[in-house]
């Protein structure tokens, strides 16, 4: 099932904001009863937006017979679609100039958007799939999601020339491992803050699910322009028959275009990349042309059959098939367990394997003549942070206390959500002192914690009942005896809550 953006942790003030000005002009443009005249009169009243407008539809990207002067005569010659789509471009250049990003690492950002942008555009041009306007903006915004990512986790951008030469469908994947969502999972948040239209931010969800449509328009038709602009991207970035395969393949099955003419087709992207970086005030390297990738990728390709590597290279990709089928059933079986067995929300044990493990636990330290001992936790007045804040941030302190208690915890303790708030950790071979000292070391994490709100730093604390069972040498009634321990670390959490909260008491001990 997709994960939504607020159960990742990620929410519309993560993302960039535009420009107020231009904001306006996207939603005025989208509006099909604003007219030209006064769309006009809203991009000259800002000065700033009209040099920048009248400075781009003047390069040579555009290719006006006669130079623009005024915003209102721009507006007339580009059409408000247009100008809405140049503004979205503006909003999102200017909101990253200011995100604090490294010059470097926008600039290869700006280079793998703009090739996926001038390929949508190339390609809606030449089969009339969709306006080029909008599939070059739709194409452009593809991958703005990733930077929601970036910006919280700016020791990412490590990974970034990896995920450049990977497959979309890889890259994707390991976005989802990495960070709980994709890119393309963020479109509403995207699309919420930024004002977009419908057709653009459904595209910029599903590009990623788009099957052949036969020619359809809309925002089906710009998800798939979308797609296989991300394959062209992928291609320019890595170079690889794999590559050119994917690309001929999805051209074929969506546009009917064979792969000689999705060659000479794409043959102008590598200069209109420049030229569009230039009209828009972005940074990108010097381009390859297609036919120098081509060529590139077909002589790789030659040279490998023409050698003994060859046959070792496909020896290791079928074992690399097998290796990541393998895989992909592990990650689906531990899935499956994780479903079956814990909490999906902490990450957790949940009820059902904690009751399992508690006992088996506790018949072998009967037998054994080991000690075990249970720590009951609670949050303190948890439901006020409920009330206060919201079950997302409820939600998130209890995502926080998990990581906490884990961090404190040994691999061999039983760590479990028993229900809401209530949570447990099982000690195996831990006397009552060992145990006292294990539970404040849990206090001392989770105090020391928080969890970011839109009113600042929210910190939480917990209280804790512990108790302990000895085994004497004899099988034991085991059912009693969890409810015995239950009991006894229940009342020791109950004393630590009316003592002041934010303690450890620790009960009796068991035999």
């Amino acid at each position: 099932m997709q994960q939504s953006p607020a159960a990742a942790g990620f929410s519309i003030a993560d993302m960039p904001s535009p420009p107020a000005a231009v904001a306006r002009v996207v939603r005025m443009a989208s509006d099909p009863d604003v007219t030209a005249e006064e769309l006009g009169a809203v991009v000259g009243s800002d000065p700033a937006f009209t040099a920048e407008l009248l400075r781009t539809v003047n390069s040579a990207f555009y290719g006006l017979k006669q130079p623009i002067t005024s915003a209102p005569r721009a507006v007339t010659v580009l059409g408000n679609r247009a100008l809405r789509n140049l503004a979205i471009c503006f909003a999102v250049r200017d909101s990253l100039r200011t995100s604090g990003f490294r010059a470097v690492d926008l600039e290869k950002f700006w280079e793998d958007a703009m090739r996926r942008g001038i390929s949508a555009r190339v390609i809606a041009r030449e089969t009339g799939a969709a306006q080029a306007d909008d599939a070059f903006t739709v194409s452009l915004l593809q991958d703005f999601g990733m930077l929601a990512f970036l910006r919280a986790n700016r020791e990412e951008f490590q990974h970034y020339d990896r995920w450049r030469t990977m497959s979309p469908e890889a890259r994707r994947h390991e976005e989802k491992q990495r960070f709980g969502l994709s890119h393309d999972e963020l479109a509403e948040v995207l699309g919420a803050k930024w004002g977009l239209p419908a057709s653009i931010t459904d595209a910029l969800a599903k590009h990623h699910e788009c099957t052949p449509t036969g020619g359809a328009r809309g925002a089906a038709a710009l998800g798939r322009l979308a797609h296989v602009a991300d394959l062209s991207c992928w291609l320019l970035a890595a170079r690889t028959q794999a590559g050119v395969d994917a690309l001929h393949a999805a051209m074929k099955a969506e546009f009917g275009v064979e792969p000689e003419a999705t060659d000479k087709m794409m043959e102008p992207v590598a200069s209109e990349i420049e030229g569009a970086a230039a009209a828009l005030g972005m940074r990108v390297s010097r381009q390859p042309s297609f036919g120098d990738i081509m060529a590139e990728a077909n002589r790789a390709l030659a040279q490998m059959n023409l050698s003994y590597e060859d046959l070792t290279a496909r020896l290791e990709r079928a074992l690399a098939e097998r290796e990541q089928l393998t895989q992909r059933l592990q990650e689906a079986n531990a899935a499956l367990e994780r479903l079956a067995y814990f909490d999906p929300l902490t990450g957790l044990c949940n009820r059902r394997r904690y009751d399992a493990l508690f006992r088996d636990l506790l018949l072998r330290a009967a037998l054994e003549r080991r000690t075990v001992s249970l720590v009951m936790v609670d949050l303190d007045k948890f439901k006020s942070v409920n009330d206060t804040y919201g079950h997302a941030v409820g939600d998130a302190v209890l995502r926080m206390t998990a990581t906490a208690l884990v961090g404190a915890c040994h691999d061999a303790d039983i760590k479990a959500r028993l229900g809401g708030e209530e949570l447990a950790v099982v000690l195996p071979d831990t006397d009552a002192h060992a145990a006292f000292a294990a539970a404040e070391s849990f206090r001392e994490a989770i105090a020391a914690g928080s969890v970011s709100t839109p009113q600042g730093f929210l910190r939480v604390t917990a209280s804790f009942g512990v108790a302990t069972f000895v085994g004497g040498g004899t099988r034991v009634e085991v059912e009693r005896l969890v409810q015995v321990l239950s009991d006894v670390a229940d009342k020791a959490l109950y004393e630590s809550k009316h003592a002041g909260r934010n303690r450890v008491t620790v009960g009796g001990v068991v035999r």
